[in-house]
């Protein structure tokens, strides 16, 4: 499932265009070590493995072209490569994460995009921090996600990725295309933009209300995901008003087809304890 094939521009112009090629990384028994969201239980490293290869035969089924790294045995979150890098229409910006344990993750991005033929057009340099989780493109705007320094109403730590120094040095290269910037100021508890907001079609966005201000979003067609199913807001776009969703939100799922939305459900609650999504596990490298 892995392509050789030299990748041309334009790449990705927004999050909604039918998905061609991305790149994914194999999960490692490592992901046992991270904490689980509250009420979970330890995701489990043999399971997430079986669930990751479901998920890159569903891709395969529809026509996506997959790039595949190995697994790093020493990497948690190694699974989530769409942290990594956002591919623009002219090449991927490479981001600079906001744990330093996960700045090993970028030089196998890095290289994989180079060897796919996708030209770096930028990087997050130092003292700037930015997690590509945090990012969306849609219709014209690139969305960028702020979190709140306050805690959450339960008392739940703040999350802490990203900074003024990284949001601006992307924004300014995203304003060098022509996008617009809107920042979306995010809930302490929230991991990242892209878990609690996704495209699911041109101009409609699939968010989780309440943990993000859904004011940003002014101008698009929102759909709400129900609360106690935050995450589930996080799916992957294939285009067509068709996604990829985590099964085990079956209250978002009849709410999504209700709004036209074709969803193809599949388990993938081994990375769902710890907060990742559809969307986590994915960096897409071309939409048509």
């Amino acid at each position: 499932m892995t392509t050789a094939k030299i990748l041309k521009p334009p790449y990705v112009s927004d999050d909604a265009g039918t998905l061609c090629a991305v790149m994914v990384a194999a999960p490692s028994d490592a992901i046992e070590r991270e904490r689980p969201l509250l009420g979970e239980s330890s995701a489990i490293g043999e399971r997430a493995r079986e669930q990751h290869a479901v998920f890159l035969g569903r891709l395969a089924a529809h026509g996506v072209k997959i790039v595949n790294l190995a697994a790093d045995p020493g990497a948690p979150f190694g699974a989530l490569c769409a942290d990594a890098a956002i591919v623009f229409p002219n090449g991927a910006f490479v981001m600079r994460p906001s744990d330093v344990a996960r700045r090993r993750e970028v030089v196998a991005v890095e290289a994989a995009l180079q060897d796919a033929g996708i030209l770096i057009v930028g990087r997050i340099e130092a003292p700037g921090l930015l997690d590509g989780g945090d990012v969306l493109l849609a219709a014209g705007t690139a969305y960028l996600g702020v979190p709140s320094p306050r805690a959450s109403e339960i008392g739940i730590a703040r999350s802490l990725h990203g900074n003024e120094h990284g949001r601006e040095q992307l924004a300014a290269f995203a304003r060098g295309l022509g996008l617009n910037v809107v920042e979306v100021a995010l809930s302490a508890e929230v991991l990242r933009l892209r878990s609690v907001a996704s495209l699911v079609a041109t101009r409609t966005v699939l968010y989780a209300p309440g943990l993000l201000d859904a004011d940003s979003f002014a101008g698009l067609e929102c759909i709400e995901a129900p609360r106690g199913e935050d995450y589930a807001a996080g799916v992957l776009a294939l285009g067509g008003r068709r996604v990829v969703a985590n099964v085990r939100f079956r209250q978002t799922i009849p709410r999504l087809r209700a709004a036209k939305i074709a969803v193809d459900a599949i388990d993938l609650w081994e990375f769902g304890k710890i907060g990742a999504t559809p969307s986590s596990l994915a960096l897409v490298l071309k939409r048509g």
